[in-house]
């Protein structure tokens, strides 16, 4: 016999609790090789040694460089966001951590993830000399891919920096109004095709300092034409915050 949903409900709702609890009084348990972790992070010193840290970057988009500059790209034809901060490489094993938080809602990845781009937006080389945005917000799913998804993991990344930085969080001053097919696999040019116009201001940003959050920057299509349409109405300077890059292709 099939236990009831209520049942099931409730199963998941106090394996969550404890799982919570248990932060407080064991040592987290390293989402990468299984052991203990020794600390509440889910993630052993050896393994966060060995993860793909985005160093040396462009400074401008955090595209990986071999040397730590600014890429042509950005020198030829600068974005209209000021500045990028993406921790990590988008390479084994983050890509697994983020499909698993993004995919199939394991938000304990998400929030390891979500640690690491708390640490790099406080390492001094990120905050020295420059303050934190008025406002933190996420990149905009549009409602029929967000219903397949379940959740925007934007969205909770946002709340998540929200929470650790006292940075306030708007999910409802950018839309996408216009449903587009997925980018994956798209080249650079088809992305921006694919993406122009897809996108919906809802109030007035003048003179503000906006934090845009996303999972993942691949191309910086997306970021990139938020961060128009943003700059466009107005604000005074727009980062991009973003777990992971990916280096560009043709």
């Amino acid at each position: 016999m099939f236990p009831s949903v209520k049942a099931v409900f409730d199963r998941v709702r106090w394996t969550r609790l404890l799982h919570r609890a248990s932060y407080g009084l064991l040592p987290g348990q390293c989402l990468l090789c299984g052991i203990a972790s020794g600390r509440r992070q889910d993630l052993c010193t050896d393994c966060q040694a060995a993860l793909p840290f985005n160093r040396p970057a462009c400074t401008r988009c955090a595209l990986p460089l071999t040397t730590q500059a600014i890429c042509g790209r950005c020198l030829v034809k600068p974005p209209a966001f000021n500045h990028c901060i993406a921790p990590l490489r988008y390479a084994y094993p983050v890509d697994r951590l983020v499909n698993s938080f993004k995919h199939r809602g394991h938000f304990n990845r998400g929030t390891l993830l979500a640690e690491l781009l708390v640490a790099a937006i406080e390492a001094p080389q990120n905050s020295a000399g420059s303050s934190l945005p008025d406002l933190l917000v996420p990149v905009p799913l549009h409602w029929r891919r967000q219903f397949t998804r379940g959740f925007n993991q934007a969205d909770w990344l946002s709340r998540f920096l929200s929470r650790q930085l006292a940075i306030p969080v708007d999910q409802q001053l950018l839309s996408r109004h216009r449903h587009t097919p997925h980018q994956q696999g798209k080249s650079r040019k088809e992305r921006l095709t694919n993406i122009r116009g897809a996108f919906q201001l809802n109030a007035p940003v003048n003179g503000k300092y906006i934090g845009l959050v996303d999972d993942v920057m691949t191309t910086g299509t997306t970021v990139g034409e938020l961060s128009d349409l943003l700059m466009g109405a107005g604000a005074a300077r727009v980062d991009v915050w973003c777990l992971a890059r990916t280096p560009l292709e043709n």
